[in-house]
């Protein structure tokens, strides 16, 4: 017999299975019995490993819910030292409701009055001067006015003078004035004094009392009111 020639590149020994074929499915069922164990250990791992999590995850949650309780506890007693704050925020409402109560209508009138005569023209001579002043309860009614409003106050006015008087300056006058608005003033007639043929026109009008002519004496400054130790309010002396 011939020798293989070197180039098929044969082995120099003949490879023959002498295993038995029933040696051959042992074999492979074990390594399959192998493949499925270690796949289970793994999934058991696996288990395992979600489980741990899941707990650890559980104790962390308890573990901030008992912080967050306990923060909770000490949340509420501080809070509890300010329980006097509904009261006194009803007692400083029920001051500022009775300084706007007292206050909504204060209006020095002497100074508006006089406020009034600078505006009133020379040549006029006032016959008649009515005011009407808003109560704490309730605005002033109509002054039968177009112009007439609800607002704190009004004041209607007559008089005469011996020669014509620009009604719109008359009004604009009035309406420049701090305390007033809404001024309406109309030429009534054109009378004469037959003893001495003298003419003279009368004037009636009427303005507005804004909230420029409040007084502002019952306004107080606050004052912020220090705390104790236990966060209660101390009481300011007065001073003299």
């Amino acid at each position: 017999m011939n020798p293989v020639p070197a180039a098929v590149n044969a082995p120099r020994t003949p490879s023959v299975n002498l295993l038995p074929p029933e040696i051959g499915e042992r074999r492979a069922r074990q390594r399959a019995r192998f493949v499925i164990l270690l796949g289970m250990g793994v999934f058991v791992l696996l288990l395992v490993g979600a489980w741990f999590f899941a707990y650890s995850n559980r104790q962390a949650a308890e573990s901030d819910l008992a912080l967050e309780q306990d923060l909770t506890t000490q949340k509420q007693q501080e809070l509890a030292t300010y329980s006097y704050l509904p009261a006194l925020e009803a007692v400083v409402a029920n001051s500022q409701n009775a300084r706007a109560w007292v206050g909504a209508t204060d209006v020095e009138w002497a100074s508006q009055l006089k406020a009034f005569f600078s505006a009133v023209p020379k040549d006029v001579r006032l016959t008649n001067l009515v005011v009407t002043a808003a109560s704490p309860t309730a605005p002033t009614s109509s002054d039968g006015t177009p112009l007439a409003v609800l607002d704190y106050g009004n004041l209607s006015f007559a008089g005469t003078s011996s020669t014509p008087v620009n009604v719109s300056d008359f009004q604009d006058a009035i309406d420049a004035l701090p305390g007033f608005e809404n001024a309406f003033v109309q030429v009534i007639t054109l009378e004469g004094n037959t003893d001495t043929d003298t003419a003279y026109w009368t004037y009636s009008g009427a303005v507005r009392i804004t909230a420029n002519a409040l007084s502002g004496r019952t306004t107080t400054t606050q004052e912020i009111v220090p705390l104790d130790e236990n966060g209660q309010p101390v009481a300011i002396e007065s001073e003299g």
